[in-house]
């Protein structure tokens, strides 16, 4: 189904992104990294990638004590890691996935030396282990847009700025709120104790922060900017880590209730609540189409006169994952309709829907962003 919509811009604009070492991100990154990690060791040893999905991370935080310039980790955040994975015989399943979360942890999160693993993966049903490349293994839904809006891309922008203020860690959290031309932004950010020596040093990394933020905002948007920066702080009760993440005593985090398959969370767009990272990628709907919906707008938006596309996928357990039970495309732009317009639309959703298998490699490698 193909309808060709009238574009109202939204009075107001809400956009969030959870960081990289935000709790519930870092839960997504545990997922996608164990799900990696499994997919290559089936591959070694049996050619193929057998069932599994681990998409139920959870992470419990520890208890820390941060101070100037120090601070000791009192008790290491834990990482629960349920699920369903056939077992390999070459290896422990739980070796695998504790090793796939300390390689992430140590890529991700600079400062965290200290944490626990609890494995608790069993093996799947046995209905759904046999629809491993032979069909979807859920009945699911997935949805795309594309372009992002100015506010949309800025967010994402925006964590690599805050990130590269001296003294800030990995875990941020970026609210835009945009009504008309007024655009306010507020920031979450830790701060690591080992680079703040005093009050002072964190009131300036706060500031910093707050000025290239504006900075980069104002340089992307015609309007009225504003920021706020680490808005809880109250007497000596401010954001100071030890290790610069919130795991460490102030939250948890869990699969799938962070960033969707762009990056970003944007409740005034459609989305979907599936969580994408930790399934696998071969039958997995709740994955797959996520990202073919969403490559498919990107291309569908690149066509003369559309200014934007909006794609939903949904399937039928056990139905080839190429013939979703809908294929919706939602186009607004100066067009019209036509045979030609359809076709070429047709075309794209065919491209992507039969490009499953070209997409495996890509999910294994970790090329494609999921979070």
């Amino acid at each position: 189904m193909i309808t060709l919509n009238k574009r109202n811009p939204p009075p107001f604009e809400v956009v969030e992104r959870k960081g990289l070492g935000h709790p519930d991100t870092l839960a997504d990154g545990i997922s996608e990294a164990i799900s990696r990690a499994l997919c290559r060791f089936y591959l070694d040893e049996f050619g193929q990638i057998l069932h599994h999905n681990v998409d139920k991370v959870l992470i419990i935080a520890g208890k820390s004590a941060p101070r100037f310039a120090g601070g000791t980790i009192l008790k290491p955040p834990s990482v629960v890691v349920g699920g369903r994975a056939s077992r390999p015989s070459g290896k422990p399943i739980s070796e695998i996935i504790e090793n796939a979360t300390a390689s992430h942890f140590h890529k991700t999160v600079k400062n965290l030396q200290q944490f626990q693993v609890e494995p608790r993966v069993e093996e799947g049903a046995p209905e759904l282990r046999s629809l491993i490349g032979r069909g979807a293994n859920d009945t699911s839904i997935g949805v795309g847009y594309a372009p992002l809006s100015t506010t949309e891309q800025l967010i994402l922008d925006l964590e690599e700025v805050v990130r590269g203020v001296h003294g800030v860690g990995e875990d941020t959290k970026l609210m835009a709120v945009r009504i008309g031309d007024k655009l306010t932004l507020v920031v979450a950010a830790a701060m690591v104790s080992r680079f703040i020596n005093s009050r002072e040093d964190y009131d300036g990394a706060k500031a910093a922060v707050q000025e290239a933020v504006m900075g980069k905002a104002k340089a992307e948007s015609s309007g009225d900017v504003e920021v706020f920066v680490n808005c809880a702080d109250a007497g000596e009760n401010i954001y100071l880590t030890v290790t610069g993440t919130s795991i460490e005593m102030g939250d948890d985090g869990a699969t799938g209730r962070g960033n969707r398959g762009n990056g970003l969370i944007t409740p005034m767009r459609p989305m979907t609540m599936e969580a994408i990272a930790g399934k696998n990628p071969v039958s997995h709907v709740g994955k797959i189409y996520n990202v073919l919906a969403q490559k498919a707008a990107t291309e569908i938006a690149e066509l003369e006169g559309v200014d934007e596309a909006y794609v939903t996928l949904v399937s039928k357990i056990g139905s080839p994952i190429s013939q979703p039970l809908l294929r919706g495309v939602q186009i607004s732009g100066d067009l019209q309709m036509t045979s030609a317009m359809e076709s070429k639309v047709d075309a794209i959703l065919d491209f992507w829907l039969e490009s499953t298998d070209d997409l495996v490699e890509q999910f294994v490698k970790g090329k494609l962003t999921l979070y």
